[in-house]
């Protein structure tokens, strides 16, 4: 019986793994000659991603940039703000679905950015916003630079040209949609003035809303085009940013060689208890 007692310090110490190395190296050799063509194979199949990335500077905080707080944003996320309340209000409407819902609508049909229903199918409106906004969500990314008070925005797609058109479009009408958004609540305050000129008779208090009126419609033809400006422009990117082609071939030639290793070293373990298990039967 202590014959057939399996040691398993005596089975693994160097001698014997470099022993059934050498015993077993066209198995060994076999295994990791696997897994390096297999993560080769991958790695040139898998859809290339490219990234374009721009990078904005908003307007200097003041009230012809800056948004109402308590205007209504849809799908807000919290967390990742800045001390710069313009650049939290550019935060705000990135992480706004009711911001990304205009490129839903925009791009809807366009299999380079969602991917095509199935033939003779027709998804589910709301099923089909939840994809595309989650894809929406996976696609554009921003980063703050709180030390140069800029944001840098990425688009990844599979298609170069078209991360390169979509991120043009998409610095644009996020232009588009905060300045209407400042347009509006500047409107709304116009109209508040206004109503109070109309209802004030004492010659001072009307002297002081005329000249906030006055100051609120030179503020409106600001807020056309003081919302941020473009440090870096898009460019069409030049090498794809994954697959990582030689990281994948490495790290995953590296995990064959281990279990190449591991099985070799437990070789020796399981056909002594094979051997064992048999003699115990007979």
């Amino acid at each position: 019986m202590n014959e057939n007692k399996i040691t398993l310090t005596d089975d693994f110490n160097i001698f014997n793994l470099i022993r059934n190395l050498w015993k077993d190296r066209i198995l060994f050799i076999s295994i990791v000659s696997l897994f390096a063509i297999g993560s080769i194979i991958y790695s040139l199949t898998a859809d290339q991603i490219y990234q374009v990335v721009s990078i904005i500077k908003p307007s200097d905080p003041s009230e012809e940039t800056t948004l109402n707080e308590a205007s209504p944003i849809i799908g807000l996320s919290l967390g990742g703000y800045s001390h710069d309340p313009v650049i939290n209000n550019i935060l705000i409407t990135l992480k706004s679905e009711t911001f990304l819902e205009i490129f839903y609508n925009k791009y809807k049909n366009d299999e380079r950015l969602f991917e095509p229903l199935p033939d003779g199918k027709e998804a589910d409106e709301n099923m089909r916003r939840y994809a595309a906004m989650k894809k929406l969500h996976k696609v554009i990314d921003f980063q703050v630079n709180s030390d140069h008070n800029t944001i840098a925005l990425s688009v990844k797609l599979e298609d170069k040209i078209f991360a390169y058109e979509f991120m043009k479009d998409f610095i644009e009408t996020l232009k588009n949609y905060i300045s209407n958004q400042n347009i509006e609540e500047m409107e709304a305050d116009f109209a508040y003035y206004n109503d109070l000129l109309e209802r004030s008779s004492d010659p001072l208090i009307r002297q002081m809303l005329e000249r906030k009126i006055t100051e609120k419609m030179s503020k409106k033809y600001k807020l056309s085009s003081n919302v941020f400006r473009v440090v870096q422009e898009p460019v069409v990117p030049a090498k794809r940013v994954s697959p990582k082609r030689t990281f994948i071939v490495i790290l995953t030639t590296a995990v064959g060689t281990l279990f190449a290793l591991m099985l070799i070293s437990l070789k020796p373990v399981a056909v002594k208890t094979v051997n064992m298990l048999k003699e115990t039967s007979n």
